[in-house]
């Protein structure tokens, strides 16, 4: 989302500016009001944010803002004054000054890459609306530059483990609505706690669970080395571990390590399923699979190195 930041350190908070909508900066009945300077048109300039594709699917697309002076004493872009009815694009950290004196601005762009999970067709539908609306993205997989998970409801999904891991809130669809209302009327936006979503999970006992952006959570993994012994699971799995500062290891019988990589401080074995009926294993591959849980068991280093044979359940 786009914003207009006053210069001078004040209580006032920042223009919220929504996409396709047309911004009047004036003295007197505009969207932006600048009172007490002499040197501000009654309709000075006007800033629009647009997006300037339709079909958004990138990341790093974000909308086109633009600005048009109308004025008679001038809009100036980091010092350089505009032709009177031209229009100029801006970027993040550009410097705006509205007339001769003191209505100094810069201009920001706030990321906003929303993800949702357990989201039927019409709540991504609508979701996806109000996010364009304020000028940001929806992405259907997560991807470390996505901003907030959305859900109706907590539920342990790869989407839930990544967003926890990156440190973004888990939200409500209900926050971005009251969020736009907010920015609609020009009031401050809605407290973000407000709208962390139920757990609704049975296999979680204690309800009390942090849905906040908490950074350090992103070196939850440090200095450990996960290891997938099958390829649909490193596939699902290996970016939450990176994402956590961790590192994902894929190993086959063809490419097959030394013992003593399986039993290295700091290495964690995860689970295939071999004991899961419906985990349909080749008589080879588990030979091999039992071969690995035989070197963990055996090594007397391996427990005081804490290294673990992890089960999970990955078909969420």
């Amino acid at each position: 989302m786009w914003k207009l930041i006053p210069a001078a350190a004040s209580a006032q908070d920042p223009y919220r500016l929504l996409t396709g909508v047309e911004y009047i900066v004036g003295r007197k009945n505009c969207d932006i009001l600048i009172e007490d300077d002499q040197s501000i048109s009654r309709n000075h300039a006007i800033l629009t944010a647009n997006f300037s594709i339709t079909n958004l699917s990138q990341t790093d697309e974000i909308p086109i803002l633009t600005i048009k002076d109308n004025s008679k004493y001038g809009t100036f872009v980091n010092e350089e004054k505009m032709r009177t009815d031209f229009s100029q694009t801006l970027k993040t950290g550009d410097r705006v000054t509205f007339g001769v004196f003191k209505s100094k601005f810069r201009v920001e762009y706030e990321p906003l890459v929303a993800c949702s999970s357990c989201l039927d067709v019409s709540g991504k539908t609508a979701l996806s609306q109000t996010i364009l609306q304020l000028g940001g993205l929806t992405m259907n997989n997560w991807t470390e530059e996505c901003t907030h998970l959305v859900m109706v409801s907590v539920k342990v999904t790869i989407k839930t483990i990544c967003a926890l891991i990156c440190g973004r809130p888990i939200v409500k669809p209900e926050y971005f609505t009251e969020f736009l209302k907010a920015v609609q009327s020009k009031k401050h936006p809605p407290e973000i706690e407000r709208f962390y979503p139920p757990v609704d999970e049975p296999a979680i006992v204690s309800k009390n669970i942090d849905l906040s952006g908490r950074q350090e959570r992103r070196q939850i993994f440090k200095g450990k080395t996960f290891v997938f012994l099958n390829a649909k699971q490193h596939k699902k799995l290996s970016a939450a571990v990176v994402f956590g500062g961790g590192d994902a290891r894929l190993i086959t019988e063809e490419n097959e390590e030394e013992d003593s990589f399986f039993s290295a401080p700091g290495t964690c074995v995860v689970d295939i399923g071999i004991t899961d009926s419906q985990t349909l294993i080749p008589d080879s591959q588990k030979k091999w699979l039992h071969s690995i849980m035989d070197i963990l068991q055996s090594s007397a280093q391996n427990w005081k190195n804490h290294n673990l044979w992890i089960m999970i359940d990955y078909h969420h």
